[in-house]
C-alpha cells in the first residue's frame, strides 16, 4: 500500500460521505445556476471556449463523482444503488436545465456524462470491484 492509499485510507466513513455529498451539491448547484449567454471565442483557430471548457468539465466532474463514489466504500450488495444514483444525476440535471434561464438540456451532455462515469469507474476499479 502506498503512503497515498494509506493516508485516503485512514478518512473515515463519515468523512468520505460528508465530502461526497459536499461535491454533489456543488456540482448540482453549478448545473443549475443560469450562466451568461455569449460565447468566448478564439477566432484564429475558430474555437468556441465555453463550449470546449463546458464539455470538458462535464466529463472530467462526472469522472471526479464516480471516483469518490468508488471511495465510499459501500457495502458489494449496494454498489449498484450508488452508480445508479450517479448515472441518473446526469439526465436528471439536464432536464432540470430545461426550466432554467440561460440552460438547455443536452443529451450530447448526458453522454458526455457517462463517458466520465465509465473514466471514473476505469481508473477506481479496484475500489469497486474489492469484496465488502
Amino acid at each position: 500500500m502506498t503512503e497515498t492509499e494509506a493516508k485516503w485510507g485512514r478518512i473515515g466513513p463519515r468523512w468520505r460521505w460528508l465530502i461526497w455529498l459536499t461535491y454533489v451539491t456543488a456540482w448540482t448547484t453549478s448545473l443549475l445556476v443560469p450562466v451568461p449567454s455569449g460565447t468566448w471565442t478564439v477566432e484564429e483557430l475558430g474555437l468556441d471556449l465555453k463550449f470546449l471548457i463546458g464539455k470538458t468539465l462535464h466529463v472530467s466532474a462526472y469522472a471526479v463523482l464516480a471516483m469518490l463514489s468508488g471511495w465510499l466504500r459501500v457495502p458489494a450488495r449496494y454498489r449498484w444503488l450508488v452508480l445508479f444514483a450517479v448515472m441518473v444525476h446526469g439526465p436528471l440535471t439536464e432536464f432540470l436545465q430545461l426550466f432554467t434561464a440561460n440552460r438547455t438540456g443536452s443529451l450530447q451532455d448526458v453522454c458526455l456524462d457517462h463517458l466520465g462515469v465509465a473514466l471514473g469507474l476505469l481508473l477506481t476499479w479496484k475500489w469497486w470491484s474489492e469484496p465488502s
